[in-house]
């Protein structure tokens, strides 16, 4: 464990989403919720009008591995965490992170479910969220 850390976090799965949508869904769910997205790169990645970018699994390229947004557009996780959101909202809403790593200026706070191979990173730059991602934890 980090240095700055105070033990795991341990929050449920449930808090592991972005729009509704998590790692493990299937695409159609993000399409539903988001529309159709606005880029697609071979089935591996699909980019939406929200900012949201989604990559697939390799395989199927059906399952999500990982959701992320780095731009202003409302979405947030059920937590209510947006970017631009404070970097103490953070810890309010989630706890002390299981892992606080910091570089070139910007802390990224990480977050593991406890009941399932998911995990959350906010990355934060002068005091705001600029990034979140959820993503499988394989």
């Amino acid at each position: 464990m980090m240095a700055g850390t105070k033990g795991f976090a341990a929050i449920p799965s449930t808090d592991i989403a972005l729009g509704g949508i998590k790692p493990g869904m299937n695409i159609d769910e993000a399409i539903a919720a988001f529309g159709q997205p606005t880029y697609r790169d071979h089935g591996e990645e699909a980019l939406f009008q929200n900012g949201i970018k989604i990559d697939l699994d390799d395989y199927t390229r059906r399952t999500i591995e990982e959701i992320k947004i780095s731009r202003s557009s409302g979405i947030s996780t059920p937590a209510g965490i947006t970017i631009g959101s404070s970097e103490s909202a953070i810890t309010e809403a989630y706890g002390h992170p299981d892992k606080l790593k910091t570089d070139d200026g910007m802390q990224e706070y990480t977050y593991y479910a406890a009941d399932s191979g998911m995990k959350i990173e906010f990355k934060v730059l002068h005091g705001a969220v600029v990034k979140i991602k959820c993503d499988l934890n394989n």
